[in-house]
């Protein structure tokens, strides 16, 4: 049993030094990477309420972010709605978060 607990404590303390110890931590996937800007998508405006920044969109599959196709409300800059109106086809860029965000979009 000592030599099981001190096999564990050697790992636990040697761990974090081989990690900081000369390695390229920045070479492993996900790692030293900018933080993705966004997923991209494509659907239909079903509800729009350009001064209040939020539009509904009917989209497809957004693999990237694992979602299946649904309909739902986003956040967006009520700049970005200008122009676009409902039944619209548009491919939109979404930043996902506890309240998703369409942080680019455009008419097809």
């Amino acid at each position: 049993m000592k030599l099981l607990l001190a096999t564990v404590a050697a790992l636990a303390l040697g761990g974090p030094a081989f990690a900081q110890a000369g390695h390229d931590m920045s070479k492993m996937p996900g790692m030293g990477q900018p933080a993705a800007a966004g997923a991209q998508g494509a659907g239909v405006i079903k509800k729009l309420d350009a001064k209040a920044g939020s539009v509904t969109l009917q989209h497809g599959p957004i693999a990237t972010l694992g979602w299946p196709a649904m309909t739902m409300p986003f956040k967006a800059d009520p700049a970005l709605l200008q122009g676009l109106k409902v039944g619209q086809q548009v491919s939109f860029t979404v930043k996902p978060g506890a309240t998703p965000e369409v942080v680019a979009i455009q008419p097809k």
